[in-house]
């Protein structure tokens, strides 16, 4: 068994946090499949990559997120054409008040060691990732937080071992 699969199962039917480009990847994906590969903010992802994702996010019992995340995926989904908008929102909206959205102050996450190396989205990570495995394409995010003692994988490593 490879490092990844028993970080995965020691965390099955637990929580999960996804980053914001594994977060919008998912939101697409579930909107629109066809739209991964259209949409410039999701075109370096495959279907596949969005199938594995989503086989791999129904092992939780939990996705978390934070505010400082959702506000990353608004604003780079922003930029899907103007038609789908409406429907877009909506989905959006329902499939995001699914998640379990965890809140620090700025303030706070600002003061931690992780904010001058990688900002306030990943600071927020670092901070939300008490007793969950994070989820990331973000090599140097997943190597740090592994030095943290936090359980991270690396969603590329992860594709090549399922």
């Amino acid at each position: 068994m490879t490092l990844e699969m028993a970080v995965l199962d020691r965390y099955r039917g637990k929580r999960v946090l996804i980053d914001a480009n594994l977060l919008l990847l998912f939101l697409v994906g579930s909107y629109e499949r066809g739209r991964i590969a259209r949409f410039k903010r999701t075109a370096q992802f495959s279907v596949d990559d969005f199938d594995t994702l989503s086989a791999v996010l129904l092992q939780f019992s939990t996705i978390v997120t934070t505010p400082h995340i959702l506000t990353e995926v608004s604003n780079l989904s922003n930029s899907l054409p103007e038609h789908l908008k409406t429907s877009w929102w909506e989905h959006f909206q329902e499939t995001v008040g699914r998640f379990l959205e965890v809140y620090q102050p700025a303030a706070h996450i600002m003061s931690a060691d992780s904010f001058d190396p990688f900002g306030l989205t990943d600071a927020a990570i670092h901070s939300a990732a008490a007793e969950t495995l994070v989820l990331t394409e973000d090599f140097r995010l997943s190597g740090f937080l592994q030095t943290q003692g936090i359980d991270a994988l690396n969603f590329r490593h992860l594709v090549q071992v399922l």
